[in-house]
Parts: C-alpha cells; sequence; structure tokens
C-alpha cells in the first residue's frame, strides 16, 4: 500500500501522539493518590484476578512490558503496601501477586479518574463511534501484537495495554513505574 501521508499525519505517529497524551494526563490525575496511571492499570488487573492472582510473568505477557519494567512496577507496589507476593501452592519457584486491601482501595479511587478521562476523550463521539473505534483498535492490536490475546474483548480496562505500559513511555515504549 502506498503511503503518501506525511510524517505528522501517520497512524503510528497519531498513536503515540494519543498515547503520550493520555499517558500524561492519567498520571497527573492519578498523581495526588501518589500513584501512576501505569501503576493503576496493574492494580485493576490485580482487583480482577483476586480470585486467581498472576505470577510476574503473567502481567509482562498482559501489559507487553518487560521483565525489569514489571519489577519495577511491583516493588514500587509492594513499597507502597499496595500488593505482596505469595509462592505458588503447587509450585514453590513460582510468586503470586497479591493485590492487598490498600491496594484495591488505590485502584477504585484511580479507576474513578480514569473512567472520567476516558469519558472526556470519548466525548464527542456517538455510541455507534466509539464501538467503530473499539473495532478498529482492536484491529491495530492484532496487527501489532499477531496471536497474542491479551484483551478479551470486553475486558479492555488496563489500559489499555495501558502500560499498554503497558502503556508507553520509556526507552523501550515502556514506563518505568
Amino acid at each position: 500500500m502506498e503511503n503518501s501521508c506525511s510524517r505528522a499525519d501517520r497512524v503510528g505517529a497519531k498513536i503515540k501522539l494519543i498515547a503520550n497524551s493520555f499517558q500524561r494526563i492519567a498520571n497527573s490525575s492519578t498523581a495526588e493518590m501518589g500513584i501512576t496511571a501505569s501503576q493503576s492499570f496493574l492494580l485493576g488487573y490485580l482487583v480482577r484476578l483476586k480470585e486467581n492472582p498472576p505470577c510476574q510473568h503473567d502481567i509482562e505477557v498482559r501489559f507487553n512490558i518487560k521483565h525489569p519494567t514489571a519489577t519495577g512496577l511491583l516493588n514500587r507496589l509492594k513499597e507502597k503496601g499496595y500488593v505482596t507476593f505469595a509462592s505458588d501452592s503447587y509450585d514453590k519457584r513460582i510468586k503470586r501477586v497479591i493485590i492487598t486491601y490498600a491496594g484495591e482501595q488505590a485502584a477504585e479511587k484511580t479507576k474513578v479518574c480514569l473512567d472520567e478521562l476516558e469519558e472526556k476523550l470519548l466525548s464527542d463521539f456517538t455510541p455507534q463511534e466509539v464501538a467503530e473505534l473499539h473495532r478498529l483498535l482492536n484491529k491495530l492490536v492484532d496487527n501489532a501484537w499477531p496471536g497474542h490475546h491479551c484483551f478479551d474483548r470486553g475486558d479492555e480496562e488496563d489500559g489499555d495495554g495501558e502500560d499498554s505500559d503497558a502503556q508507553s513511555g520509556g526507552e523501550d515504549g515502556e514506563d518505568d513505574e
């Protein structure tokens, strides 16, 4: 397919612009709680998996982040008292990431902020446009990450990727928070 778009008109450039803007606004929204958007997305994921806690590798795969990034995120959440680690009951080499009550409280507070932000971003869209946007974004995710089904259609509250840290940020496209 011929691409006659200028660099600024390319889809990738727009995605990066949106991701950076969302990350910056989300971080400022959650900062008063002493948490980053990336940490919030991870806490939301842990709340949903409270009955079957993931291990660090599951988090790395789910958010498409590297081991050092996941380690940093989890260590900072542990320092804040939002997560603990427990050995897997079947394989003691595996450490499960357990959300604490304080982590659940932080997840709920930041979810409200992030929901408000998303509502603001989509305020000029009709319900049909929002549905179409989700459909197209799912296609982009499928094209960018073939064979990976990190978003079970309808379970897209993690950022949505966020860093889709899974959202964006560091030199590897990852957020260090």
